[in-house]
């Protein structure tokens, strides 16, 4: 009897916490499929989403976000909650910084990130607020054709305020020799929470995938 009642207690308390938890919280509607199943090779809709977040987040100029940010998943069209959003982030918890960079060095990290086509990385890089334009047919580090910041060229010489996770600031995955030394001039929310705030303020969705990293000779199919 004893045992049945601590039993009966220790349910009452699971129940209890589980509707203290309340419904999913709203994200937002997708009008589109928010996918990250080719994340490691092309750009994705996922991942111009999350860049477009952590860009609006900071108020940079432009963003970068790494392939093994993300889950190689689908969400499909209609409405989204936080928690699939974060479900389809691998570290949805990150914080986001905000990064003073010159154009020599985005170009050369713009480089990393394609540097292993045709093969799968999770240091590809996702992107916002720029065109690239590349032949991955050309050896690693020489790739890139042309790269658009707004309506300009990209300029060696200016500097330029990059959002990304503080992960890659810190020069994970190869990235350090590219950004040592970067010091964060401002710290912004998590990753998960700005995918999600950004959803829910209903933006204009991203552009057709294709048109931020455009590869002028592709591999034959």
């Amino acid at each position: 009897m004893k045992r049945t009642r601590i039993g009966l207690l220790v349910i009452a308390a699971v129940l209890a916490l589980s509707a203290s938890a309340g419904p999913a919280r709203a994200g937002g509607e997708a009008a589109i499929a928010l996918d990250a199943r080719q994340v490691r090779v092309s750009e994705c809709s996922l991942g111009n989403l999350a860049a477009d977040a952590a860009r609006k987040a900071l108020q940079a100029e432009v963003a970068l976000v790494q392939a093994n940010q993300f889950r190689e998943t689908t969400i499909a069209p209609g409405a989204v909650t936080c928690d699939s959003l974060k479900a389809a982030l691998l570290y949805p918890d990150e914080r986001l910084v905000l990064v003073e960079l010159s154009g020599e060095r985005l170009l050369a990290a713009l480089e990393r990130g394609l540097s292993a086509l045709d093969r799968p990385s999770t240091g590809f890089l996702q992107v916002s607020g720029m065109a690239v334009t590349f032949r991955s047919q050309q050896p690693p580090g020489g790739r890139i054709e042309s790269v658009t910041i707004g309506r300009s060229p990209l300029a060696p010489e200016k500097t330029y305020r990059a959002a990304m996770p503080a992960s890659l600031a810190k020069g994970a995955l190869g990235y350090f020799r590219i950004f040592n030394g970067l010091e964060a001039k401002q710290i912004g929310p998590a990753i998960g929470e700005a995918v999600c705030s950004y959803l829910g303020s209903a933006p204009e969705m991203p552009p057709r995938v294709g048109q931020r990293l455009r590869d002028l000779t592709p591999p034959a199919e």
